[in-house]
């Protein structure tokens, strides 16, 4: 392990694959910086008890823009749960200096089925958005559309770790910007995200953010089966109805008591 720089052990390539990286010191640096979007988005959590407090587990989110909720998400289920969640990132996001060096040494690593698979059946709970990138920038007209359609990745490795899928929606993220426009576009043979949006100038919107955490969706299929897309595509149409259950749930509330 090479020696740090500051706050940070600097970023190699293939330090990406790797699940030894985590800096307690940065983790508690950065949970004390929470604190200030904990009040300015008047964040809170339904249905943490659906998490387990041990075992491999598998938590489907949305995708927002400004992904605050992760970090969010993060802290409450590690001082509620006493579990420390994992993530995976797209692989652009390695390209991207000091961004690569801060979810190195937070446990980030690249989102490949292999590296999914190793934190799962290492007993860790993880977490990753099905719709990644292309949800994130989708226009205003979209949002809270989830994009999970033919994304069966996840599913594929929750089967092959025998864990289950606990659906998690983000009620307000989609709020926290206002996208203009579609922001994937292809260049040169591949998507990039080019967002057009605006908040209070750059600085988000003050929404209120609230995460609502499903039921656990748990299923028998054997590790062997994760290739059978007859029970890849079973375990995804249930997963996804109790994500657009909670998703409903979260919006109607929402309009009941009229926070925003």
């Amino acid at each position: 392990m090479p020696k740090k720089h500051l706050l940070f052990n600097p970023y190699r390539p293939g330090d990406e694959n790797e699940t030894y990286w985590f800096d307690a010191r940065l983790v508690r640096f950065l949970f004390r910086t929470l604190y200030f979007w904990e009040r300015y988005f008047r964040y809170e959590v339904i249905g943490l008890e659906n998490i387990p407090k041990k075992g491999g587990v598998l938590l489907a989110m949305n995708h927002g823009f400004f992904f605050v909720d992760i970090p969010l998400l993060g802290k409450k289920i590690f001082s509620r749960r006493g579990r420390r969640l994992h993530t995976v990132a797209e692989h652009l996001s390695w390209k991207l200096p000091i961004l690569r060096e801060l979810m190195l040494n937070i446990g980030v690593v690249d989102g490949t089925p292999k590296n999914a698979l190793r934190i799962l059946k290492s007993g860790h709970a993880m977490i990753v958005c099905p719709g990644g990138a292309k949800e994130a920038v989708r226009s205003f007209r979209k949002k809270y559309t989830l994009m999970w359609e033919d994304h069966y990745g996840f599913v594929k490795v929750a089967i092959a770790a025998q864990v289950p899928i606990i659906p998690c929606i983000s009620i307000g993220i989609d709020d926290v910007y206002v996208m203009l426009i579609n922001g994937y576009h292809r260049w040169r043979e591949t998507f990039v995200p080019l967002p057009v949006f605006f908040g209070l100038g750059l600085f988000p919107l003050p929404v209120k953010l609230r995460h609502y955490i499903g039921r656990p969706v748990t299923h028998t299929y054997k590790p062997s089966q994760h290739k059978d897309m007859r029970c890849v595509m079973d375990l995804h149409r249930r997963v996804l109805e109790e994500a657009e259950r909670i998703k409903k749930e979260g919006l109607q509330k929402r309009r009941l008591g009229g926070f925003l």
